[in-house]
């Protein structure tokens, strides 16, 4: 295994954490500032983008190596994936209950 196989995948893995990470900015305590609060919830979404992608190439470089570690691309598409649902969802969530109260 070499060095490069042996970090594949990691990029991947730590855009998926930050992006999970993210969803607990505004509940950071009232000393922090505001822009560290509220800026990074408006990255959630691409930093997920980011983590999918760069998971998806990550699993397609490995391809055809037996001794790859795919867990890491796996995690990080993983936890890419729920950095992109979840917002979305509470966005429609929050659409269709004010579509309701409204309509």
């Amino acid at each position: 295994m070499t060095a490069s196989q042996g970090r594949a995948g990691i990029c991947s893995l730590l855009l998926g954490i930050a992006g999970v990470a993210m969803f607990g900015c505004p509940w950071l305590p009232s000393a922090v500032s505001p822009w560290i609060r509220s800026f990074p919830v408006y990255l959630i979404v691409p930093v997920g983008i980011c983590a999918v992608v760069s998971g998806v190439d990550a699993l397609r470089d490995m391809r055809g190596k037996d001794r790859a570690d795919r867990h890491r691309a796996r995690a990080g598409i993983i936890l890419g994936s729920v950095a992109i649902v979840v917002p979305v969802a509470v966005v429609a969530w929050a659409c269709w209950v004010l579509s309701g109260t409204y309509g």
